[in-house]
């Protein structure tokens, strides 16, 4: 019984793990996705997709898939990029429409800087 139990185990234990990562890797490609970071999400879903190829017994080879993956992490990557760039690059805003007015002659309207006048007085006793 020991030596059924030493074979099967190992057999057993690999299959818990493949399962075990399949799950975390969806997991962790949607969290990733829903958090923003495009280039761990599109790993972690073409790590996924991988491994539902191999549980699927689908005849996608491992070039086949890795050809695919490089294209997922290259769109993951493209996003990165544009979200970086649409962060950096202040948006374009036309300018506000300034109308004509005449020049005046005499003295000009004061600048309003918005500063409180300060007084002083400086009064002299004498004794």
């Amino acid at each position: 019984m020991g030596l059924i139990a030493a074979f099967l185990i190992p057999i057993v234990l690999f299959f818990w793990f493949a399962f075990c990562l399949t799950v975390i890797a969806w997991l962790k490609a949607i969290a990733h996705l829903l958090l923003g970071n495009f280039i761990r999400a599109a790993l972690w879903f073409s790590i996924g997709c991988g491994m539902l190829f191999w549980w699927m017994g689908t005849d996608v080879n491992f070039d086949t898939w890795l050809n695919g993956s490089y294209v997922i992490v290259g769109m993951g990557v493209t996003a990165t990029l544009l979200r970086y760039l649409n962060r950096i690059i202040p948006p374009r805003r036309p300018k506000p429409f300034k109308p004509w007015s005449p020049r005046r002659f005499g003295s000009k309207t004061p600048a309003n800087d918005n500063q409180l006048p300060m007084f002083s007085l400086h009064v002299k006793r004498e004794r």
